[in-house]
């Protein structure tokens, strides 16, 4: 970066989530004890000998808490980078064993096409771990783990996969004219497509989803079943009570990757409308990212020296939040944001965009704002309402906190997620 440029941006931070709690998040449950799950995941987070951890990380590590406080033992299997350190410190070896499978490169390749001998191989290390449940966490769409689910199906083990990503649109369905002018059917490349996704999801048991919205929309485009399908939202410890936020509160940030697809870009633009407005307004991104460089010099060209902060990635959210008065995720692709959550816990009004099932998290107009796709002057526009009137900032502020403790209950959804992985009790399907 030019040395020119006087935005501040923190040194490397270890970027590990931290996951020892007081206390547990489950109490034993009697029918889960003894019971054995195998649970794979993939996660290339580590880029020049820094590893960075995300929302399917943190709900990784949560999920096998969960699972290891109720009474189950735990086999994972993974591909990429450990993120188990800590958790192979906090657990008893016959609880908790990890395993670097390599499975799955980068692109994540290496389990989705189907091969006799890759089948075979699956089945030999899940007969093995002499696992009674698998439990996939999903990457590419859901058809990252293909081979392994149905390995797992074919030896009688209960088969759960979560999907925590929107789904990409399929591409127009191109078809061919025949002789006599009528249109034949999609061509192959199409129903290849659908399959692809279709398969892996059609062995599974149960499919969990974090908002209704992505589950509607992994039905309707690849016909993933109905009658398994559970939606079961991010969670998040609550803290139910009012922010204490400066007045007027001027501190606004975001919390998670600095990258295009996080809308980074978005805020500047909506903070560069802000500022003009309030001139003691500050900006903070909390969190890492390629774009980094480009919103810092953006930011020194727009005169916003002093006034935009890029802090890195803090592990502690109890170091991020008290600075905060409103959290801000203007993302183009999301499906359900902890950032988002976890500010509400603490009784921060949001303003997010209606991407994926952003609209599930925040109420508009009443625990926060939803604002349109790449609307800089909206989000803008949104933030200032806040900004301008106290008492609306302290009615949105205790909807905030009385919604995530509602809602957003990290006991209540862990359990309602360890019992669809045991296949403990039925569940009930959230409305669509």
């Amino acid at each position: 970066m030019p040395e020119t440029l006087d935005i501040p941006i923190a040194p490397d931070r270890a970027t590990i989530h931290p996951i020892r709690e007081d206390r547990p998040i489950l109490e034993p449950i009697a029918k889960a004890r003894d019971r054995r799950v195998v649970l794979l995941a993939v996660h290339h987070v580590e880029v020049d000998g820094r590893t960075y951890t995300g929302g399917a990380e943190k709900y990784i590590q949560t999920v096998i808490r969960a699972l290891l406080d109720a009474g189950a033992r735990v086999h994972v299997g993974y591909s990429g980078t450990s993120i188990y350190s800590e958790l192979l410190e906090s657990y008893h070896p016959r609880q908790l064993t990890v395993e670097h499978t390599g499975w799955l490169n980068p692109a994540l390749a290496g389990d989705a096409r189907l091969s006799l001998s890759t089948f075979l191989d699956r089945r030999r290390w899940l007969r093995a771990t002499r696992a009674d449940t698998v439990f996939a966490v999903q990457q590419a769409g859901g058809c990252a783990f293909v081979t392994s689910l149905i390995a797992a199906r074919s030896l009688g083990f209960r088969v759960v996969a979560t999907l925590r990503q929107s789904p990409e649109p399929l591409p127009a369905i191109r078809r061919k004219r025949t002789i006599l002018g009528m249109f034949g059917m999609p061509g192959l490349w199409h129903l290849r497509k659908v399959w692809q996704k279709r398969l892996p999801a059609s062995v599974c048991h149960a499919l969990i989803y974090n908002s209704r919205t992505v589950a509607n929309r992994y039905e309707s485009l690849y016909g993933f079943p109905e009658s398994t399908g559970h939606v079961i939202y991010n969670g998040e410890q609550g803290h139910a009570q009012p922010h204490a936020s400066a007045d007027p509160p001027i501190r606004i940030a975001s919390v998670g990757r600095v990258t295009e697809a996080k809308g980074a870009d978005v805020l500047l633009d909506a903070f560069s409308i802000v500022a003009r407005r309030y001139p003691h307004a500050r900006l903070t991104y909390y969190g890492d990212g390629d774009l980094i460089p480009r919103l810092a010099r953006m930011a020194n060209e727009q005169g916003l020296i002093g006034r935009v902060a890029f802090a890195g990635y803090v592990p502690s959210r109890s170091e991020i939040f008290p600075t905060i008065d409103i959290c801000v995720q203007p993302s183009r692709r999301e499906s359900m944001s902890n950032g988002v959550i976890e500010a509400q816990a603490r009784g921060i009004p949001c303003v997010v965009a209606d991407v994926g099932g952003m609209r599930e998290s925040v109420v508009d107009g009443e625990s926060g704002y939803v604002v349109p796709q790449d609307d800089a002057t909206a989000c803008a526009e949104a933030i200032c309402r806040l900004m301008a009137d106290r008492e609306r900032y302290t009615r949105f502020s205790r909807a905030a906190a009385a919604r995530a403790k509602s809602e957003f209950d990290l006991r209540d959804l862990m359990l309602k997620t360890i019992n669809v992985i045991l296949g403990l009790e039925s569940q009930d399907h959230a409305p669509k």
